[in-house]
């Protein structure tokens, strides 16, 4: 342990660091990971990041490493700011022999995120702790900022980690303003931290990061940091990865199939196989080379003598688009806190510029769909000047090495961005012929629809029908689009839910859409809840729209909504007699405009129950939902989907043959018909009946009256007599 009174006082004044520092970093995330760096540089195999922002005006950081720590004379070298560590005669503190930093700033770091924190380091030497205290008050801005030894640190929930390190560094950073950072932006970290440096695969060096932002919550565990690269979304890859330790294991899996959304395919999506290829260190010639072309011996891969080497990977995502990329790989992410259309450029480990990509001059669609990730050492190699910018995240772009670097990745991305092109093409070649075969079957739709119309105006003369056929489908082989959406309205009154939902659950059984069938009594329906127009608009919309047939559930209850008596006003305004269906609860309650001249059934018989008979099992079938299936088939033939079942009628052999097989005419029933008849009508018949046949309050009330009329009356008639 130092003795209390030793220190060691920084060689620039508190507002010459302060300027540096600012300077240097532009949020404390890039601070943070300057600090990692200082671990990893020391030969940590794991770094500890944790964050303390219950109070996010006065947040605590805190980092530590297990790596070679500081010895005293290490102390000395921190406070001088400028030192080249890299030149260190014996540098056998460090065991990474390449280490990151270069200028010895990177202490500043921590002097960013606030003016008072405490070191503490293990080194085979021995141990101590310092503290530096430069707050408002303890120094001015002249003053030369110093580094205290201390007995006493502050006492965090990390201790007992620290405790059980051998040697490494611990740094408690005191009063960090994260005030306007959000939780969001607190999440992000994970993935920003990790992506300021190219780690291997392999389980050392680990960076492990704790956030607690919630008040009196416990601390969480600490959780190793990952990169979130959607692999699972990119169409199209090249790599190159000498050292394979550093190959993301997630780019082996990236040959499964993906999807590319395609609206005017059937599917709405496109399969697509994504390719692979290697990274070319000879590549198509760009306009860069005669920039260079003194210094570069592009046949030996060197720069000015000294060997050049781009290695990593860069793809091109098959989508931008959150839902549909996150369908592909869930890890997709694209927010104000990550984008994930940027190439990271790495040197010795450490994220250099993540600005590549906007500093290759590309435009054009696709061109914020490429992602990468590549090391390019000699943009810092040793032998050559410092290029790096005073911010120190970006280098300077006139320099040769990065016009070199722009000359090797320009046409890589220029390639993936023709692979993706490409795959657009393909997928608007597919949805034209999709639009193209639509279009000749609705058309063929059209005439069919047009034939039944005409045949059912038997007062027209065939010739006259046949005449009218052929002038109007003529008239649609030009530009005229005939509507290619097939959907069913089933209109009721809630009253009469039970057979409605009979139908309309019997149709879905056999594969029909929810959204084919505008169905407000489905449980769970929102459609009329969520639209903020009036009922009756919604309505219009669904009878005038698409191909719509329209089926009537008849009652006494679907004359007294006024509703009801809209969309059967609006279906007789806007349809053939031959586009409508009805089924009816009793003869009576037909209104004569829906009268269509054909066979009907009446679901109340005349002793007043409601059988499922074989004629009522039949009319179901033949008249209701086999014409019902075939209109939506034919939506489906156009759109090539798979086509919905029909029913199967029943055939009934004789009395007699029934009679000697012990067979009633219900055996001969569809299946599915049966089953939705006994789970979702039979046990509500009695009710339904009783509360249908019971006279509605308005009946009662001049049933009353009509009583104490005729009372009044008997009693007038009496009395004269009597008279």
């Amino acid at each position: 342990m130092e003795p209390a009174n030793d220190n060691e006082e920084f060689t620039f004044s508190w507002l010459a660091l302060q300027l540096l520092g600012r300077g240097l970093y532009s949020n404390p995330w890039s601070a943070l990971s300057e600090l990692v760096a200082n671990g990893l540089d020391a030969g940590a195999t794991t770094v500890h990041v944790h964050i303390d922002a219950r109070d996010k005006k006065n947040a605590t950081v805190e980092v530590i490493d297990d790596g070679s720590g500081m010895s005293r004379t290490d102390i000395s070298t921190y406070v001088k700011v400028g030192h080249n560590k890299r030149r260190d005669p014996n540098p056998s503190d460090l065991t990474d022999d390449r280490p990151k930093g270069r200028k010895g700033i990177g202490k500043l770091a921590a002097l960013f995120l606030s003016p008072h924190f405490f070191l503490s380091t293990k080194h085979v030497e021995g141990t101590s702790n310092w503290e530096l205290d430069a707050r408002d008050g303890v120094v001015q801005e002249d003053d030369h900022p110093k580094l205290l030894a201390v007995a006493e640190v502050p006492i965090t929930d990390n201790l007992q980690l620290w405790d059980s390190i051998e040697t490494g560094t611990r740094l408690v950073i005191l009063g960090v303003d994260l005030n306007g950072f959000g939780t969001q932006a607190l999440s992000a970290l994970d993935t920003r931290l990790a992506n300021q440096f190219l780690l291997p695969e392999s389980a050392n060096p680990r960076i492990m990061l704790r956030v607690v932002t919630s008040s009196g919550a416990a601390p969480l565990d600490f959780t190793q940091v990952q990169k979130s690269v959607a692999f699972g979304n990119l169409a199209s890859i090249i790599e190159s990865f000498p050292d394979p330790t550093f190959k993301p294991v997630d780019l082996e899996s990236t040959l499964e199939p993906l999807e590319v959304p395609a609206p005017g395919l059937t599917s709405k999506i496109y399969q697509h196989h994504p390719t692979r290829r290697p990274i070319s260190l000879n590549p198509e010639h760009d306009e860069a080379w005669d920039e260079i072309d003194d210094v570069v011996d592009r046949d030996a891969s060197t720069y000015a003598g000294i060997p050049y080497r781009l290695t990593g990977w860069i793809g091109v995502h098959a989508t931008i688009d959150n839902e549909a990329a996150k369908n592909n790989d869930e890890r997709f992410t694209k927010n104000r806190y990550y984008n994930p259309a940027q190439i990271r450029v790495y040197v010795r480990g450490k994220l250099a510029s993540d600005r590549l990509l906007s500093q290759l001059g590309l435009t054009g669609t696709y061109a914020n769909y490429i992602e990468g990730e590549i090391t390019f050492d000699i943009l810092d190699d040793d032998n050559l000047r410092d290029i790096a910018t005073s911010n120190r995240q970006d280098f300077d772009e006139t320099d040769n090495r990065v016009t070199l670097l722009r000359a090797l990745v320009r046409p890589l991305v220029r390639g993936l961005i023709e692979d993706r092109m490409e795959l657009a093409s393909t997928i608007t070649s597919l949805s034209k012929a999709e639009k193209e075969r639509r279009d000749s079957a609705g058309k063929q739709a059209f005439t069919q629809q047009l034939r039944a119309d005409l045949d059912s105006h038997a007062e027209i003369p065939q010739s006259s029908r046949d005449e009218l056929h052929m002038v109007i489908t003529n008239k649609i082989q030009g530009e005229v689009k005939p509507k290619q959406s097939f959907r069913l309205f089933i209109s009721h009154s809630r009253a009469d839910a039970p057979f409605a939902v009979f139908i309309d659950e019997l149709l879905r059984s056999h594969g029909a859409r929810p959204e084919e069938i505008f169905f407000t009594s489905r449980l769970g329906a929102t459609e009329v809840l969520l639209d903020d127009r009036a009922l009756n608009e919604v309505v219009k919309r669904n009878i005038t729209d698409d191909n719509t047939l329209i089926f009537y559930l008849t009652s006494k209850n679907f004359l007294a909504s006024q509703y009801c008596l809209f969309e059967g006003g609006a279906g007789w305004a806007t349809r053939s007699v031959s586009e409508y269906l009805k089924l009816n609860l009793e003869y009576s309650s037909i209104p004569k405009w829906l009268t269509n001249g054909r066979g009907e059934a009446q679901l109340l018989l005349p002793d007043d129950t409601i059988d499922l008979t074989p004629e009522l099992h039949n009319y179901l079938v033949d008249g209701i939902l086999n014409p019902m299936v075939r209109h939506l088939n034919l939506g489906r033939e156009i759109s090539g989907t798979e086509l919905v079942t029909e029913f199967r009628a029943a055939v009934y052999p004789l009395s007699n043959a029934m009679k000697q097989a012990g067979t009633a005419p219900s055996d001969y029933f569809d299946p599915d018909i049966v089953e939705m008849w006994k789970t979702g009508v039979a046990d509500e018949i009695s009710d339904y009946v009783t509360r249908y046949l019971a006279p509605a309050p308005s009946d009662l009330r001049i049933a009353e009256l009509e009583e104490q009329i005729a009372s009044l009356k008997k009693a007038g008639e009496d009395g004269g007599s009597a008279g």
